[in-house]
């Protein structure tokens, strides 16, 4: 399979990049100032918002691990979003992206979101309050195929690779095994390519956890 992946040079699509061409996928990569980190792949050294459909070339699938981190300006969670709208304007691929998992709901009765909850960061509820905005408006798109992929509440950079999660697909907070929204940046990755392989969740926002870590693991 063809991939792009945005955001290649960090933390999440650093592992999707290794996990791809350890799965056999062409990977291009779009990094800014990559510094040489993506090895094994054609590189693009463009941000998001520089970004062309030409730049997409023949992949089948766009995998985008771009995040505004926390000193920029919110909104450009949202303008990502639109981004990935202008990419696949007239095309037939998949974009599988991350998003928040502040802009999910707290549970099952879908009253409240995570970034609505009181004492909830300020700077995390621009963010997740954005991302809701930029997903709210793909979704406008019937012609568009896509997955927002968020993470759990917390999103360990350093856990292990379980190879082994689970899936939610009613937009709310997930738990696993060990009774903890928790997922590996490893098995995230896992995740987003397992969508790609298979052509899961299209149209739809998804959550991952790691079904359970090890004590000695964790």
């Amino acid at each position: 399979m063809k991939l792009v992946v945005i955001g290649a040079n960090g933390n999440l699509g650093s592992r999707v990049v290794k996990q791809a061409l350890n799965r056999g996928h062409e990977v291009k990569s779009i990094a800014y100032m990559s510094n040489g980190n993506c090895e094994g792949t054609e590189v693009i050294d463009k941000n998001l918002f520089e970004m062309t459909q030409e730049d997409l070339g023949e992949a089948e699938i766009i995998i985008s691990a771009f995040g505004g981190g926390f000193k920029a300006d919110p909104v450009i969670n949202k303008e990502a979003y639109e981004k990935y709208i202008e990419l696949l304007d007239g095309t037939n691929k998949k974009i599988i992206a991350i998003a928040g998992a502040g802009s999910l709901y707290t549970d099952s009765t879908h009253s409240m979101r995570e970034y609505e909850v009181p004492g909830y960061s300020e700077t995390l509820a621009g963010i997740s309050r954005n991302i809701k905005l930029g997903v709210d408006k793909i979704k406008e798109r019937a012609d568009l195929n896509w997955t927002a992929v968020c993470p759990s509440r917390k999103f360990d950079l350093e856990g292990p690779h379980t190879n082994n999660y689970i899936v939610g697909t009613d937009e709310e907070i997930i738990y696993n095994e060990d009774g903890n929204s928790y997922v590996t940046y490893e098995d995230l990755a896992t995740a987003m390519l397992d969508i790609a392989e298979k052509d899961l969740y299209n149209r739809q926002v998804v959550t991952i956890a790691t079904v359970t870590v090890k004590e000695e693991e964790a």
